[in-house]
């Protein structure tokens, strides 16, 4: 293969890596569609309760009775993914005891990765917020092909991104004061 071929791939590659690990942190949702997807039906009592669904039935963001859902799009094999897991949990835990947030709702989305696989992420990483599969793609798709890790903010009246941040959740307190800043609008 021409030399100059192999630098510029491998250049690439670098630059994506790079861009992967880089935090975009609490950019606006401006520049992504609004989250319109189907999620697949929950699949226990405890899930639909949790999320105020009417149905075990297929449903969209604008069903969740909550005024905003976090949405942290995951690969069960992502090593970063695995580093912002203990993130996810202290804000699921956080969601759950603060008065001020309880109209916050937290799920997971697993690009990329199979049933088997989301289980044992889940019993490795002790996961208690639903996590809901992308198999075919769909999902990530309609959300112009986010990378894992990346967390939205999202309001659930109209889909709309508040805020997105891509990579490890490294300032837990400044991603808490961006939620509370987007609970309040």
């Amino acid at each position: 293969m021409n030399r100059k071929i192999v630098l510029a791939f491998f250049a690439v590659i670098l630059s994506f890596a790079c861009a992967l690990q880089s935090r975009v942190v609490y950019a606006s949702g401006e520049d992504l569609p609004p989250a319109r997807f189907t999620l697949p039906a929950p699949d226990s009592a405890q899930v639909q309760k949790y999320l105020g669904l009417k149905e075990m039935e297929p449903f969209t963001i604008e069903n969740i009775k909550a005024k905003l859902v976090i949405i942290e799009f995951l690969s069960a094999l992502c090593p970063q993914c695995h580093a912002n897991a203990p993130v996810m949990n202290k804000l699921y835990k956080m969601l759950q005891e603060d008065a001020g947030l309880s109209d916050v709702k937290l799920i997971g989305i697993a690009v990329a990765s199979e049933k088997p696989q989301i289980d044992a992420y889940r019993k490795q990483f002790k996961v208690q917020f639903p996590i809901f599969m992308d198999e075919t793609f769909a999902i990530s798709a309609s959300m112009d092909g986010v990378a894992t890790p990346t967390t939205m903010i999202i309001s659930t009246k109209d889909g709309k991104v508040l805020a997105s941040h891509v990579g490890v959740i490294k300032d837990f307190d400044a991603f808490v004061k961006e939620l509370r800043a987007s609970a309040k609008k």
